[in-house]
């Protein structure tokens, strides 16, 4: 791919697939130059031939594992030696779990915890700096409905996006009286492919009438984003259980959140 000089990037982790993708093609329709990154072998480069051919901007996409000790590192390296200036930093990539911590498996355990919390805290501070040198810049991290309250048999999921939470709120404070704004985007649950969208049949009535679509969440961040604001909550009925979380008791918010996960009890990992 060609890059164009001057040119300010957003750079999208996790961009191969379910959010991240929806991100880049939403990114792309106002006209947003997209540094793409995923893991190698993901489809990255089809994707970003076909937006920029669809959009006619500037993509560059590089392909690593985010969960490698230098995966960050490298995606650093790689805007360097590209000249790409990135002005906008969205940490989407991640995965999850779901089951009964005694029989994770200690990969899948650390992979979460240095892809939702290593990766994305890593990234910040390595291009953290060149955006502070630039008139105005932003910073996404994607976080979820889960970071509110403990999650029963998404534990070590819900804890990292938890992490985020209260990562991006504390940068926020720092940052605020500099050209950088900082949010962090909570959406419950994203019908992100087939697999996870069959399993959410499973689920109780409030976490099916909670499911958002990629593209809407992606539209809302963005938006909301740009706008400044540092706490995304997309979808109504998200911000009705969000507000009432402050009110309930929180053995109910246990109780309740117990209840949903319960019915769609699996060992699968999800993204």
């Amino acid at each position: 791919m060609k890059t164009l000089p001057e040119t300010q990037y957003t750079l999208i982790t996790g961009a191969s697939s379910g959010i991240g993708k929806a991100i880049a093609e939403e990114c792309s329709k106002r006209k947003m130059n997209l540094f793409l990154v995923a893991l190698p072998d993901s489809g990255l480069e089809l994707i970003a031939e076909e937006l920029c051919r669809k959009f006619g901007i500037a993509v560059q996409c590089f392909g690593v594992d985010l969960t490698e000790k230098d995966g960050p590192q490298k995606v650093y390296n790689y805007a360097l030696a590209a000249g790409i200036t990135v002005n906008i930093l969205i940490n989407n990539a991640g995965i999850g779990n779901l089951g009964d911590f005694e029989n994770q498996e200690f990969k899948n355990i650390d992979d979460i915890i240095l892809l939702n919390i290593r990766a994305a805290t890593l990234l910040t501070r390595l291009f953290l700096n060149d955006l502070m040198m630039l008139p105005s810049a932003y910073i996404l991290n994607m976080s979820s409905f889960g970071a509110f309250a403990p999650i029963p048999l998404k534990s070590v999921y819900a804890a990292t996006k938890t992490y985020l939470w209260f990562f991006t709120k504390s940068l926020s404070v720092e940052l605020k009286e500099t050209n950088i704004k900082v949010a962090s985007m909570h959406p419950s649950g994203v019908a992100t492919n087939q697999r996870i969208t069959e399993s959410m049949k499973n689920t109780s009535f409030s976490a099916k009438i909670t499911v958002l679509r990629p593209e809407y969440v992606a539209a809302i961040a963005i938006k909301n984003l740009l706008k400044g604001k540092n706490l995304i909550i997309p979808g109504i009925p998200t911000k009705i259980f969000f507000s009432l979380g402050y009110i309930m008791p929180y053995f109910l918010i246990l109780y309740f959140i117990s209840k949903i996960f319960s019915k769609g009890k699996s060992t699968a990992i999800t993204k």
